[in-house]
Parts: C-alpha cells; sequence; structure tokens
C-alpha cells in the first residue's frame, strides 16, 4: 500500500449512556475524552505524540503496516491517532497548514484526482486533513463561519442540497464543517449543548429515535453532536476518560466486547 504525505506551507465495560450520565453528575467540570463506538468488528490500536512531526512519522509507520487512519485529535496537548487495517484498494494522503487557506488552495487538485477529505483537526496552530481515494462520495463541499447560529444555518442549507456532515471542526475563530454526497446516509441532525451531562442526555435520546452519533466536537464551552441515521440501526455506546491512558484502555477493552470507535472528542 503506498501512501503519501503532502506539507502545505501557506469501565471498562459497556457504559449505558444514563449509567455515565450518573458518573458525570458527580464530577461536571474534569477534563475528559469521550469515544463514540459502533457494535462492529475491526482491529484498532491508538498512539499519541507531544508534537506533530514525531506524530507524523507514527502515520508513516501504520501505513508501512497496512493500516489507516480512522480518526484524529489534538487535545490536551497529545495528538491521538486511531488506526485500522484496510484493503488494498484504501489509498489516504494528508496535507499540513498554518491557515486554511493554505488547504484551500490544494482542495481542487485533491478533488480532482478523486480524493475526498475524510479527517480534518486543528492543533498548535496547524492544520492537518485526511483525504482518500476510492471512497463512496460523489462530490464534497465545506462552510466556515465565525457564529455558530450562522454556522447552524449552513449546515441546514446544506442538507437542504443533498449534503451530509463527515467531520466538524473548530480553529482559527471559525466552525468549519466538511460534506459530501454519496455517503449512503438516510437523515442527519444537530444538537449543541453546554455541558456533557446534557449533550449524553440527548445522544440517549436521539438513540432512541433511531440516529447514531457520527460527529462530536467541543469547543468554546459547546458540545455540538452530528446526529445520523443509515439504513440499517447501528448499536453504539459512549465512555468518558479522565487521561489518555484511561481513554486507550478503553478502547482496547470495547474491541473485546465487539466494538470499534468511530469518533472521539476532548473536553470538559
Amino acid at each position: 500500500m503506498k501512501k503519501l504525505e503532502t506539507v502545505v506551507l501557506v469501565s471498562l465495560l459497556f457504559f449505558t449512556s444514563s449509567l455515565l450520565a450518573e458518573k458525570e453528575k458527580r464530577s461536571t467540570s474534569r477534563y475528559k475524552y469521550i469515544g463514540i463506538y459502533n457494535q462492529k468488528n475491526s482491529k484498532q490500536i491508538v498512539v499519541n505524540a507531544m508534537n506533530l512531526s514525531t506524530f507524523r512519522k507514527m502515520i508513516k509507520k501504520n501505513w508501512t503496516q497496512g493500516r489507516d487512519l480512522v480518526e484524529l485529535k489534538y487535545g490536551n496537548g497529545k495528538w491521538i491517532g486511531v488506526f485500522s487495517k484496510f484493503g488494498k484498494e484504501s489509498h489516504q494522503v494528508y496535507a499540513v497548514a498554518r491557515r486554511w487557506n493554505g488547504i484551500d488552495s490544494v482542495l481542487p487538485e485533491y478533488w480532482r484526482k478523486g480524493y475526498y477529505i475524510t479527517n480534518i483537526e486543528h492543533g498548535l496552530s496547524e492544520w492537518v486533513v485526511f483525504f482518500e481515494k476510492n471512497s463512496i462520495y460523489t462530490n464534497q463541499a465545506y462552510e466556515r463561519r465565525k457564529n455558530l447560529d450562522q454556522f447552524i444555518e449552513k449546515i441546514e442549507e446544506r442538507w437542504r442540497n443533498g449534503y451530509d456532515v463527515v467531520d466538524l471542526e473548530y480553529g482559527e475563530g471559525r466552525w468549519t464543517a466538511i460534506f459530501a454526497k454519496g455517503t449512503g446516509y438516510k437523515g442527519q441532525s444537530v444538537a449543541v449543548r453546554t455541558r456533557w451531562i446534557d449533550a449524553a442526555k440527548a445522544i440517549e435520546m436521539y438513540w432512541e429515535k433511531g440516529y447514531s452519533v457520527s460527529n462530536l466536537e467541543y469547543t468554546l464551552g459547546k458540545w455540538m453532536i452530528i446526529f445520523t441515521k443509515y439504513s440499517e440501526k447501528i448499536e453504539q455506546g459512549f465512555e468518558a476518560g479522565k487521561n489518555y491512558k484511561v481513554f486507550a484502555d478503553g478502547l482496547n477493552q470495547r474491541q473485546e466486547k465487539g466494538f470499534s470507535l468511530v469518533d472521539m472528542a476532548e473536553g470538559w
């Protein structure tokens, strides 16, 4: 599997949400990592690094071992990557830029070659954006706004035009959403909550409506959750870890229960 990289200048048991909410009543201000898990068997490994140059070496190492990045997060002084084995048809690349304008300048070329964005992250004044070739996507776009209400309005407008949210991030003073067509999703919804305990309750409510959590982001004191409906119901769970070690241990024990991480966030 050939991989490329581009530098741009410019419990651990299956917790129900109600149990986790009860736990959060006693620790509402504690820093935490949140992992969202689907019931799906997929061997995953998690790595972390304090600086981006070291993390990039970890990306390269996992690529050479046949693993692709499935989730990327910067938080609490660490770059965290979750990797999983993929088939020979998989092909990832990534770009790094100090400003979003640097990413924007290369997007047309990536899209022209059939690469679509799957993960974006902002940390230590760097944007890291992952692309994949041979995905199911047929078109892609993004929206960036300073104001949260305007940002949600643009998300809803994109939904009306047939796009779905595939990732969220906040950086350079703006909310950023990546959209795609051809996802196969059957519908999406968004919720914003100030406290994690309320976000957990919203997740439980949407689960009852047949939605799954596809994106979770925390910034400026708010949790934003994107819920997605799929053709088949997906069994999900989530866990909060007070530090990286607890989070990594939780991921490993989740896998033993037949779950795989699909998204993560960090916040208070």
